[in-house]
């Protein structure tokens, strides 16, 4: 039970040279439930890195005639997420600047306090494990945008153009779009081909977040700082230091919330809900909306100075209905996603290609994940395996237009046996046109009605 106890709090190597005090912090961190190892020099140290996984370094500054500043990034070296506490008998403003630029997390000055040691180190634990879970998603993010956008429309070039233009630089980008359009996925493409492509990306959805829950999602808060608040929480502005912060459905945000962003985008600081400290952030926003925030902020849902300093280049995405000619290599793609060897037929195609898709690409890759599920492995997409997709978007027939419509698909279907191919080209449409007027009119087609006749 200690073991897996010792497991749970965390690793700690203590380096110092002096006897007294590695068996001093050896017992006050095995009594707290650490798994703890000591080394007297440098050489030591490196040898215990090399074999062990670690989450926190005690380093003391001056080991014998050796600096310990000058182990510090071979530590960062071995274990990039570990959290590294300085030891020092007197800390001064050049030995802070220093060792924080080599990769210290934080100082203890001499004599030790035993319960802030301990404190500095449960928060070096939770530093590191956001350190490590972030760029663990900044991995997983560069990844997934090898190719994010198939598309063979000539709107999508356009937004790939603007996309490819403005990666490279640290600018904030807002993204337009009805809901559903791909905004994430180009919010990773742009993080995926940019020079923060190995840090994280972070991704905040302000949609029906309260003030407080978004705040502290963001910012991060201390502890205390509300009712419920018992231990300081990182927030995500942290989590994406050096990398990419995505805020999806911007303008849902309250406004409360809007001006402590705007301070962000303007000095690049912030302080944690309940905190006094301000601190530094190397981030990159990305925002999305489907709302017209200039229309918004003219009418006060949304701040317009916010707006302005968001807007420095917008990119509007398309509707699926406005670039239908991306609608079958968007399929394709979300098929081989699947990895089960999918190919889609041609009637599959045909039937994709005269929706409306009021979901736009969300709906898509919806529905190619549902025919993956429903054929058989490495065999095809099929009719038969998407569900009725009538033309949403346009007027239905009524009265006697919808009825004689209705009659000669029925009388020309009974005059080829049910067959829905040889049906269509007798009536001169593609058999995915017909399959949705079917759809639309309730008629059952034949069972052969996927062959030909």
């Amino acid at each position: 039970m200690a073991g897996a106890e010792q497991q749970k709090r965390g690793r700690v190597l203590v380096v110092d040279d002096e006897l007294g005090i590695r068996q001093a912090l050896t017992g006050l961190f095995e009594h707290s439930g650490f798994a703890v190892s000591a080394a007297e020099s440098s050489a030591s140290a490196l040898a215990v890195a090399r074999a062990s996984e670690l989450d926190v370094v005690i380093l003391d500054l001056r080991l014998g005639p050796e600096s310990g500043l000058d182990l510090l990034p071979e530590l960062k070296a071995l274990h990039p997420d570990v959290a590294v506490i300085v030891v020092t008998a007197m800390a001064t403003i050049d030995t802070a600047v220093d060792a924080m630029r080599r990769g210290a997390d934080n100082f203890i000055t001499k004599p030790i306090d035993p319960p802030r040691l301990l404190a500095l180190v449960e928060k070096g634990l939770e530093s590191g494990a956001l350190r490590a879970g972030s760029a663990r998603l900044g991995r997983l993010a560069a990844r997934a945008v090898r190719d994010p956008m198939s598309f063979d429309s000539e709107a999508m070039r356009g937004v790939q153009a603007l996309a490819d233009a403005v990666a490279p630089h640290a600018t904030t980008v807002l993204l337009f779009g009805d809901t559903g359009t791909g905004k994430g996925m180009l919010a990773r493409y742009l993080h995926g081909r940019s020079p923060r492509a190995g840090r994280p990306f972070v991704e905040l959805n302000c949609a029906g977040l309260s003030r407080e829950l978004t705040e502290s999602e963001l910012f991060g808060h201390e502890r205390g700082a509300f009712t419920g608040a018992t231990a300081r929480k990182l927030g995500l502005l942290e989590a994406a230091d050096g990398g990419t912060l995505f805020l999806d459905e911007i303008g849902e945000m309250e406004l409360a919330v809007q001006a402590k962003l705007l301070k962000v985008l303007e000095q690049w600081r912030f302080r944690r809900v309940g905190g006094v400290v301000e601190h530094d952030v190397d981030v990159r926003i990305i925002a999305a909306t489907h709302r017209d925030l200039e229309k918004d902020a003219a009418e006060g849902r949304f701040r317009m100075d916010l707006y302005y300093r968001m807007n420095v280049f917008a990119i509007r995405l398309p509707p699926l209905s406005e670039r239908r000619d991306d609608v079958a290599a968007l399929a394709r793609r979300f098929l081989e996603e699947q990895r089960r060897g999918h190919r889609l037929s041609e009637e599959a195609t045909e039937l994709l290609l005269g929706y409306d898709w009021p979901g736009n690409v969300r709906e898509l890759r919806n529905i190619m994940e549902r025919a993956a599920i429903l054929a058989p492995p490495g065999g095809e997409v099929t009719l038969a395996h998407l569900p009725p997709l009538g033309p949403r978007g346009a007027p239905e027939s009524t009265g006697a237009l919808g009825a004689a419509e209705r009659a000669l698909i029925e009388s020309t279907l009974r005059a080829h046996d049910g067959n829905l191919a040889a049906a269509a080209r007798a009536l001169g449409v593609s058999r995915g046109l017909l399959y949705r007027r079917l759809a639309k009119f309730g008629i059952a087609a034949g069972a052969d009605a996927g062959t030909e006749g």
